[in-house]
């Protein structure tokens, strides 16, 4: 099987590593030098990574020809490097994004046949098992150059500061903002991090309303929202998300029971939304218990294919019915497994996914806690972020809640706010904030 780009495809991947950095920090993870049939292109991309990983720049033209005559001892040797590498520098790429692309599809299809061969491997060694497990969990753990990341802190601090810097000025634009009220300043949800966030409750208080309130939020912060969903149908929870956006109440729209100025109100307001936004949300429905992170990424992926739309942020309603990648002994380590693929996805796409989840029943009625979960050490220990809906008998007669942030990996303190559910709006409303003990917090 080959292993090297193709030969005029190598000349431009060169050139333009040598006129842009920020490409070259993303062909980096893809791209190694034996992938050059040429030495001296070999020569060429080992110097370019190694200069940009100690100076945070590319060498100009002059400092390879230094870089030449100090580590070619061989006087032709050195005319067929500078006769090879110098024309480089002047050679014309007409697509960096293009040369990405097509360039990580080779490295693609590379680890994919790879895979196959050892799937086929040990197939025919009888071990027909292994082999159709290799394949189904080969996006989450096949052996990339891509899955490991070295940093040098010392040397890459001037980067790490030209990225805060960056972020910091469109830090509201990057944010997933709630309409939680001081929610948002506890537990910042970037669009472009990655994070898995976890939200714990006991049965009817409402999660799968929450989930929808989230992807609304990620609609309205300009994301591109995939919606999971397994245990309600899809007609169920699109119903749901049309009472939330048109704020008309759920029996209304569910039973088509429209007076005639509302009906025509709703059209207009779901034709302006429609206008508005820029982003899509979608909603993915599958049986429960029948699928994992890896058929997932299956329809993802079909459905850029098709339709050229990839999500920015993922819900899941709920992570308790995807079945783990790979079989377990317990089912304590199945569902640890589920969340570790998830937190996987969220890594390898870079971007937020939240998850609703049971509390155990005796939790019921209390103030919930990390501790509370059905699974307590490995769904707190693997989630970014958790968040609680409690509820004492009182606060459901009163269709009340509290919700808190537990765990935000990037803030020591906790925040819990009371809302009022507006379940006939499909809506969460903030009302106030409250103290650790359950009071008000003035």
């Amino acid at each position: 099987m080959a292993d090297k780009i193709d030969r005029i495809l190598q000349k431009d991947v060169l050139a333009a590593m040598l006129k842009n950095p920020k490409l070259t920090f993303k062909l980096r993870k893809i791209v190694s030098p034996n992938m050059f049939s040429l030495r001296s292109y070999r020569f060429c991309c080992k110097n370019i990574f190694n200069y940009l990983e100690s100076s945070e720049e590319l060498p100009s033209e002059d400092l390879i020809k230094i870089i030449i005559n100090k580590n070619i001892k061989d006087d032709d040797k050195k005319k067929e490097f500078r006769k090879k590498i110098l024309p480089l520098f002047h050679r014309e790429v007409k697509s960096s994004k293009g040369l990405l692309k097509e360039v990580g599809e080779w490295a693609e299809k590379q680890t994919f046949a790879l895979m196959l061969e050892e799937a086929a491997r040990l197939g025919s060694e009888g071990n027909l098992e292994k082999g159709k497990e290799v394949i189904r969990s080969s996006f989450l753990f096949d052996v990339a150059r891509a899955d490991f990341e070295t940093h040098s802190v010392l040397e890459s601090w001037k980067e790490r500061q030209r990225k805060r810097k960056k972020d910091s000025r469109k830090g509201r634009q990057l944010q997933i903002r709630t309409e939680l009220g001081p929610f948002d300043q506890f537990m910042k949800i970037m669009k472009n991090q990655s994070s898995l966030i976890t939200l714990m409750g006991t049965s009817g208080v409402g999660k799968s309303i929450f989930s929808i309130n989230y992807g609304i939020y990620g609609l309205n912060s300009n994301c591109n929202v995939a919606h999971f969903v397994f245990e309600n149908t899809a007609w169920q929870t699109l119903t749901r998300y049309d009472t939330r956006l048109i704020k008309f109440p759920y029996n209304m729209v569910r039973d088509f029971n429209w007076k005639k100025k509302d009906l025509v109100r709703a059209n207009a307001l779901m034709r302006k939304l429609k206008r508005k936004r820029n982003k899509q949300l979608k909603v993915i429905h599958a049986p429960m218990d029948t699928v994992s992170i890896v058929d997932i990424e299956g329809i993802l992926r079909d459905i850029e294919i098709t339709e050229g739309w990839v999500p920015e942020f993922i819900v899941y309603d709920s992570l308790d019915h995807v079945l783990s990648t790979k079989k377990h002994e317990s089912y304590r380590l199945d569902v640890k497994g589920v969340f570790t693929d998830t937190k996987r996805q969220s890594e390898l796409r870079n971007i937020p996914i939240l998850s609703t989840t049971h509390a155990k029943a005796s939790a019921k009625g209390t103030r919930l806690r990390q501790e509370s979960f059905s699974e307590s050490y490995d769904k707190s220990r693997l989630s970014d972020g958790v968040i609680t809906i409690s509820q004492t008998q009182e606060q459901e007669d009163d269709r009340q809640a509290i919700i808190t942030v537990d765990k935000w990996r990037d803030d020591e303190g906790k925040i819990s706010i009371l809302v009022e559910l507006l379940f006939h709006l499909m809506t969460i409303r903030f009302i106030e904030r409250i103290s650790a003990g359950g009071g008000d917090d003035e």
